[in-house]
């Protein structure tokens, strides 16, 4: 399953890949690893204190997946700590014939989607650190104001003192 997840080549692709594990109607984990690239050596096995001494955080662009599949239903009830754990010994000591990437290690990411929230987890020397924001799609797009003035039809429009009244302003 993880090459269907990858089969983009641009940065756009790992994104749509959380955005499909966020849509997965049972709980899963995707497991994201340091795409091979000179831009991104310094980042491979640093611990978060590395990257902080760096002046960098974790980046999800840096990343690819590099697995997918649902948690067992007996995982509902286990603690997100030992969870981790457990799955961090299993891609170590008994990994799935199907993991095609390296042994979990420090600087990979753990996405989990239980109980209908997702949340990613960065593997550090010492256990794991969550990384709140690390899957949030940024998307880009212009600001309230530029958007206003290009929806209302009145070509003198100023956004701040339109006379129309907000509801009718398209957005």
């Amino acid at each position: 399953m993880p090459e269907t997840w990858n089969k983009n080549a641009d940065d756009s692709m790992k994104l749509d890949a959380v955005q499909r594990l966020r849509e997965e109607k049972q709980d899963a984990f995707v497991l994201m690893q340091l795409r091979s690239e000179d831009d991104f050596f310094d980042e491979r096995f640093a611990s978060m204190r590395q990257l902080h001494r760096q002046g960098k955080q974790p980046n999800a662009k840096h990343y690819e997946i590099t697995y997918h599949a649902e948690l067992p239903a007996a995982s509902k009830s286990t603690p997100t700590n030992v969870l981790l754990e457990e799955l961090f010994q299993q891609f170590n000591i008994d990994r799935p014939q199907d993991f095609t990437g390296h042994s979990l290690s420090v600087s990979d990411v753990v996405a989990l989607k239980r109980n209908g929230e997702v949340s990613a987890h960065y593997v550090d020397s010492i256990g794991f650190k969550e990384l709140p924001g690390f899957l949030d799609k940024k998307s880009e797009r212009p600001s309230v104001l530029l958007n206003l003035k290009e929806k209302c039809d009145a070509p003198e429009c100023n956004p701040a003192g339109c006379r129309k009244v907000r509801d009718a302003h398209e957005l």
